[in-house]
């Protein structure tokens, strides 16, 4: 659990107001309208960076990535992607698991095992839309239980399944529910919302929003992307979301890089009333890569913040390097001062 003065900065599920759950500044006015001013506000955790690291056992050997939070249950948790092998599985796949958070600041993390320190949600059998990996978690509470949406790898095209669980550990698996990948959920009105990323062959360049009136069959809202990349900006390619809710607003915490895919230099702010027409921060991107040699020095994903009483907390996938010679995945851990 986390101490008695943390709060988390809730994604919309639990209708948490960042501006009231603690003192400060709302988010989106901590930033200026200058990116690099904005980039050196925050403090990355190098000396403990990863916070979660890969290693032991086997299922997390390679990675540890995509980090999600969510409250449930009175319980805080965190959903992420561990890569590696299992006894009974030589090849190497992404697999789901969860952790509890039992204390956080703005330099630590204290987390508990909830599940003997074994993944949550498996790899398909062949043949099925998940069947070489499950990753990019993305949790939400509905219906009084939690509903795991996350990107499927395998036979036919990439798709997001859904997981759901009575306790926050323990998941059933529901199939595909809709074309794409790294899924970002909330619920309003009774309804799921999820912004989420298609690739047209061009690269990742935008997101798609849909919605679901009981979680399982979603409607699109338009063939057209709701949030786009700037062709000759720091976000010609984005990826990676996380939606939010400030005041009246949501706001979208996203990856972008301008020349490589899927390979974020940054990370963007953008809010909305509706989650379809979309507001750049004036002052992005917000968040840069660490140090060149630092956990997180080459590549980032999935921006996952908590509000705590002094700082805002951000747990992130970290590489040291790019894909092509050193893609090292392990959550890493920055926070910013209130003001």
């Amino acid at each position: 659990m986390l101490s008695a003065s943390a709060l988390f900065l809730q994604p919309i599920d639990l209708m948490v107001n960042f501006k009231s759950a603690n003192a400060g500044l709302p988010f989106w006015d901590l930033f200026s309208t200058d990116y690099r001013k904005n980039c050196k506000l925050w403090k990355h955790n190098t000396q403990k960076n990863p916070v979660i690291p890969a290693g032991q056992p086997l299922w997390k050997k390679n990675w540890t990535a995509n980090p999600a939070v969510v409250n449930f249950s009175g319980k805080q948790l965190i959903y992420y992607r561990g890569n590696g092998i299992t006894p009974t599985n030589p090849d190497r796949h992404d697999r789901l698991a969860v952790a509890g958070i039992k204390h956080i600041s703005a330099n630590t993390l204290e987390l508990s095992d909830l599940n003997n320190n074994n993944f949550i949600v498996d790899v398909g059998d062949k043949g099925t839309f998940d069947d070489s990996d499950v990753l990019d978690p993305g949790a939400v509470v509905f219906q009084n239980k939690v509903f795991l949406y996350y990107t499927g790898v395998g036979t036919g095209p990439n798709s997001v399944g859904l997981a759901i669980s009575k306790d926050g550990i323990h998941f059933q698996k529901h199939g595909s529910v809709i074309v794409g990948r790294s899924p970002t959920v909330v619920v309003k009105d009774d309804k799921i919302m999820m912004i989420y990323q298609n690739d047209d062959g061009k690269g990742y360049k935008g997101f798609f929003f849909a919605e679901s009136e009981d979680g399982f069959n979603f409607k699109k809202s338009k063939a057209e992307s709701v949030l786009n990349g700037q062709e000759t900006s720091w976000d010609k390619f984005v990826t990676t979301a996380r939606i939010y809710k400030e005041n009246d607003s949501f706001l979208l915490l996203y990856g972008g890089s301008p020349d490589l895919n899927d390979q974020p230099d940054y990370f963007g702010l953008a809010r909305s009333k509706d989650m379809i027409t979309w507001e750049k921060h004036p002052g992005n991107p917000i968040f840069g890569l660490g140090a060149k040699g630092e956990e997180d020095g080459g590549a980032i994903w999935f921006p996952a913040l908590i509000d705590i009483k002094t700082h805002y907390v951000m747990l992130y996938e970290g590489s040291r390097g790019r894909y092509s010679w050193d893609l090292s995945s392990q959550i890493c851990m920055s926070a910013i001062a209130k003001k």
